[in-house]
């Protein structure tokens, strides 16, 4: 969990054509119309991305391993970074990748809008301290200050959904992935609904808090689901979820389809 101090939003429900969600199948649809910015250029397949900002505070250096040799028997060039290299020039460039996998602190909080209302928002850590130098970030409604609930002392560098709305260079390909191994990952659909207007069309993540344990066993039956099992990323979501159950928060795996309209 983090506190957000004034942090950025998805502007709302605007441009929502149909929202289907099937709670049973641990799935959830998402029908809107995706902005029109930027491209996918020449759209590389093969290219993946394990990203570990949580291996600063709770390091799992087998798992990082198992994701990134899995993903290169399955033919992927991949890359790996972790610790505070998980950076922003990192989080800009997601749309390299057909294939993203993050295992990072993730959190929610309220902002206050230019307008005066307060909202819930989510977004996702990156390893990088927090310094004042990220306070315009924070006031053009980007970032946040971010603190893990394993640490109070620890402040980090966080990025909301309008982060990605203004920075991401280019497009995500049509069939691209991102798992996002942390808690609140999906605690709203800010972050699939900004992602999915920059083009990419499968969302992964967590509804709500969970241990280290628990993430790091659902990034691990995913990928084993997906590529040694032969599931589809959306099949193994649900399989996954069905596995793993509900924690004593009520929290489990979703998997978000993005279709543009």
């Amino acid at each position: 969990m983090y506190n957000a101090g004034r942090g950025g939003v998805v502007g709302g429900r605007r441009g929502w054509l149909v929202v289907v969600v099937l709670l049973a199948a641990g799935v959830v649809a998402l029908y809107f119309p995706r902005s029109h910015g930027g491209s996918p250029g020449h759209c590389p397949r093969g290219r993946a991305l394990v990203a570990d900002a949580l291996s600063i505070d709770f390091p799992n250096p087998e798992l990082d391993r198992f994701l990134v040799e899995t993903l290169e028997r399955a033919g992927y060039v991949v890359d790996y970074f972790n610790g505070s290299s998980v950076d922003l020039s990192l989080y800009e460039r997601l749309a390299d990748y057909d294939v993203v996998i993050l295992r990072v602190h993730g959190g929610k909080g309220e902002v206050t809008l230019p307008d005066g209302r307060r909202v819930v928002v989510n977004g996702l850590f990156t390893g990088v301290p927090w310094s004042k130098r990220y306070e315009k970030l924070m006031w053009r409604l980007l970032a946040a200050k971010a603190t893990p609930y394993n640490d109070p002392s620890k402040h980090y560098l966080a990025v909301l959904p309008a982060f990605f709305t203004q920075r991401l260079k280019g497009r995500f390909c049509p069939g691209s992935v991102l798992v996002v191994g942390s808690c609140f990952s999906l605690y709203t659909f800010q972050l699939p609904v900004a992602l999915g207007r920059l083009g990419l069309s499968i969302y992964i993540g967590w509804n709500g808090p969970a241990t280290v344990q628990e993430i790091d066993e659902g990034l691990r039956t995913l990928v084993d689901l997906v590529y040694n099992k032969g599931l589809n990323w959306t099949e193994a979501a649900i399989k996954a979820g069905k596995k793993l159950g509900t924690n004593k928060y009520n929290t489990t795996i979703y998997a978000v389809i993005v279709s543009g309209k």
